[in-house]
């Protein structure tokens, strides 16, 4: 627990400190995901209950901008996690993008990426951070390594015993290895809610502060278990 406050207040206190600058545009839009979920091994804890100790996830993203609701950004990948106990998880991912975020000018990348999963739970609450180490590979500009830190923290509400929802809230953080600069900020806020044994859902409000626009809008994300 103590590593996850230390983590969360550098991260905070390295956000606040960024300079302040003249507002961007700002943005509505719709980010729409959709996970499937697929356990590779599987094993038992240590009170015999049944894990997933390597997962494969697929997914798909499609973000609508305001302007006719235009097709902005699409993305697929894939991600592999590796779970070594309750509180570690390393992962690798590739993701290939296409964008259109400025008007007309359509652009391509491939993402690959490292990291681990920092997680643990706490008098109801559920801390979770993780951090990447990522390299994109861009069709006409200049390749560029990030650093990413996701915070998110969670607390079920429960009725007769039986969890209802989760809200959560999580903040990211991007920071250039070469500019050395904290380039991009994401927040969300939100509830998480098992549909069923093997489905759930993310709804929450997205604030999103990077060039060239600021971005608010509402964040769907559909996640589901394939076995």
């Amino acid at each position: 627990m103590r590593l996850s406050v230390i983590l969360s207040i550098i991260f905070l206190c390295s956000i606040a400190a960024l300079p302040q600058t003249t507002p961007l545009p700002s943005d509505f839009q719709l980010w729409n995901e959709m996970q499937l979920i697929l356990p590779l091994v599987r094993g038992k804890d240590a009170k015999d209950k049944t894990i997933d100790k390597v997962t494969a996830t697929f997914s798909g993203t499609l973000r609508l901008g305001r302007n006719n609701y235009a097709a902005l950004d699409n993305r697929a990948g894939a991600t592999i996690d590796f779970r070594l106990n309750r509180y570690v998880t390393l992962l690798t991912g590739v993701l290939y993008r296409k964008d259109e975020i400025v008007r007309t000018v359509n652009r391509y990348e491939t993402r690959l990426a490292i990291g681990a999963i920092l997680s643990k739970k706490w008098r109801g609450f559920s801390f979770r951070d993780r951090n990447l180490l990522e390299h994109r590979f861009r069709n006409g500009r200049n390749n560029t390594n990030l650093y990413r830190q996701r915070i998110q923290v969670s607390h079920p509400v429960t009725y007769n015993k039986k969890e209802i929802f989760a809200p959560f809230i999580s903040e990211e953080g991007y920071f250039d290895l070469q500019s050395k600069t904290w380039v991009q900020n994401e927040f969300y806020a939100g509830i998480s809610r098992r549909l069923n044994s093997r489905t759930s859902i993310d709804i929450a409000y997205i604030r999103n502060d990077t060039r060239p626009v600021n971005v608010n809008g509402v964040s769907i994300n559909l996640k589901i278990k394939l076995r």
